[in-house]
């Protein structure tokens, strides 16, 4: 079946046609009780609708999407009231810009759905094999380094990729990830996606054209691929054709034998970029995507794209003596690069979003006239537009939220998945671990150990981006006499920025307990062996043998 008309893309969105989707996920749910399909018949249909099963019997995890990690106030009291009346009283941020609910039964998630549709929210095709949340530059429209603002490109996209026919069962999970600029390694990391797409503006006698360099194929793993190079520059107006064509190539072409070798990056690997180029310069021949710009109003996409407020004057507001205060302000405050007006990221621990912060900051946004905030890839929230007259109400605000924890975007602002907590494939829970490594490495002034990244997964799966943190962690076990014993895969090195992907590389395993005091002796040993101030913590590992990083840890790393 081909979309051939917006008006389609339309209908497949109206609140008729979702309450007939949430209908008929009662409807099986009412088949799996009563026998009439099995729990394994069930399975992708539920995966699709964003309902992944936990470890714990009888419980769901339900994933919403949050379309390039943009959230008004009233979607997040919606947020609450789901967090309230169907699972914890919290919500979890992913790094994909969704938001995670656990404990949910099953037969509450229809109702679920239906306050998420009346928000304008949803879980469809969060899971499974689908096009999973189109994710962008949590700083989009603000950052003094982009070329342009990606989010309307990322949201239409999203929007017309959304309950397509022809996309929701696809060979493996397919990723999409915008970005306003080459250096995006604390943004959308567009290099590890099956589709990363960098904004870029070209153009002669003085017209310049946006577009996107378009990167294909990348993904983390246990087998971590770098994206390669599909166009140096497609023009705006080809970005839904040339998706759409991609996506076509991965659904004729993916293995759907087998799941281990299913992802895009694998057709990469066995066709050569040159012949998958081919393929899809041939698939957009045909294409019936619209051409659009999505910089523009357009039917396939809300009119209202971006969360910036109405211009307005102001002065700034009289400096106040308050080292906790300034503080927060050190990391937790960007320059935009509209004079005037400043972006404030609020750390979480791990992504843990409780029902009552979701509320108090809608109370928060509004009170300030400030109409959104962002999801970030690394589990933070983004508050942008805000003016810096009122930095400090804001500040104030967070606070009595238990928002205003200083030290976002440094070493103590830990990524990591839920891990064994819920998950039926995690092995170690990394949400602990983050916790305690949040708190115990808030108190580095070293301005290079600021700036490193801590990354976690439960499972090689790397939920938590361990392949690409300065240092990363991912979960196994290992037997200590009689006992399996929670171990982690140290992994030192890698990162993403102007000059693309570098993957981190395994060191050593380590029991889970003492991680907090081998962190410290590692960072101990950068300060102690640097060569010069100046020298990084990911050039000092680059030059530095595996054999002797051991031998340095490994009194740490014994279990006696």
């Amino acid at each position: 079946m081909s979309v051939t008309t917006l008006s389609e893309v339309e209908e497949r969105h109206s609140r008729e046609a979702i309450e007939r989707e949430i209908v008929r996920f009662e409807e099986r749910i009412r088949e799996l009780q009563s026998g009439t399909i099995t729990p394994e018949q069930f399975r992708p249909f539920r995966l699709k609708h964003g309902t992944y099963g936990q470890r714990q019997p009888g419980f769901q995890m339900l994933r919403v999407k949050i379309a390039a990690g943009v959230l008004r106030p009233a979607q997040l009291r919606v947020l609450a009231d789901i967090a309230d009346e169907y699972s914890t009283g919290r919500g979890h941020l992913t790094t994909r810009e969704n938001v995670q609910f656990h404990f949910v039964k099953l037969e509450n998630v229809g109702a679920a759905m239906r306050l998420l549709a009346d928000a304008g929210l949803t879980t469809r095709e969060a899971c499974g094999n689908t096009v999973r949340n189109v994710t962008a530059c949590p700083v989009a429209g603000i950052c003094p380094g982009e070329a342009f603002d990606v989010t309307p490109y990322a949201l239409g996209v999203s929007r017309y990729l959304l309950r397509h026919p022809d996309f929701h069962d696809l060979p493996r999970k397919f990723k999409i990830a915008f970005s306003g600029c080459e250096n995006d390694g604390d943004c959308a990391v567009a290099g590890i996606h099956d589709v990363g797409l960098i904004a870029q503006v070209r153009g002669s006698n003085g017209t310049p054209h946006r577009g996107f360099k378009v990167l294909v194929g990348g993904g983390l793993g246990s087998l971590p691929t770098t994206a390669a190079v599909l166009s140096d520059f497609l023009p705006e107006e080809e970005l839904l054709p040339t998706i759409e064509a991609i996506l076509r190539v991965f659904t004729e072409t993916g293995n759907r034998k087998n799941k281990l070798l299913a992802r895009l990056k694998f057709v990469l690997r066995a066709k050569g970029i040159e012949e998958f180029r081919r393929l899809v310069t041939e698939k957009r021949k045909v294409s019936e995507a619209p051409a659009e710009t999505l910089a523009v109003p357009s039917p396939i996409k809300p009119s209202l794209v971006t969360i910036a407020p109405t211009p307005r004057s102001f002065s700034a507001a009289e400096p106040q003596s308050d080292p906790e205060y300034d503080r927060w302000a050190g990391h937790n405050l960007m320059f935009q690069r509209q004079a005037g007006y400043g972006a404030v990221w609020v750390k979480l621990p791990a992504g843990t979003f409780y029902s009552n912060q979701m509320r108090g900051l809608a109370n928060v946004l509004e009170k300030n006239e400030l109409t959104g905030v962002r999801i970030a890839v690394n589990q933070d929230l983004v508050i942008p537009w805000v003016p810096f007259d009122r930095v400090r109400a804001i500040y104030n605000g967070l606070r009595t939220l238990d928002l205003a924890t200083a030290g976002a975007r440094t070493i103590s602002d830990v990524t990591g998945c839920p891990g064994a907590t819920t998950c039926n494939l995690g092995i170690t829970r990394p949400l602990t671990l983050a916790d305690v490594l949040s708190r115990e490495l808030n108190g580095y002034t070293d301005p290079e150990i600021q700036k490193l990244r801590i990354k976690i997964s439960g499972c090689p799966n790397s939920c938590g981006h361990h392949h690409i943190a300065d240092i990363g962690f991912y979960g196994n076990v290992r037997k200590v006499g009689e006992q399996q014993a929670p171990y982690y895969q140290l992994l030192l090195g890698g990162k993403v920025n102007a000059d693309g992907v570098r993957f981190a590389r395994q060191i050593m395993a380590v029991p889970a307990r003492p991680i907090p005091a081998i962190i410290r002796e590692l960072l101990a040993f950068y300060q102690q062996d640097r060569q010069a101030a100046a020298e990084t913590f990911s050039a000092g590992v680059a030059r530095t043998q595996d054999k002797t990083i051991k031998d340095w840890l490994l009194p740490l790393a014994e279990v006696t």
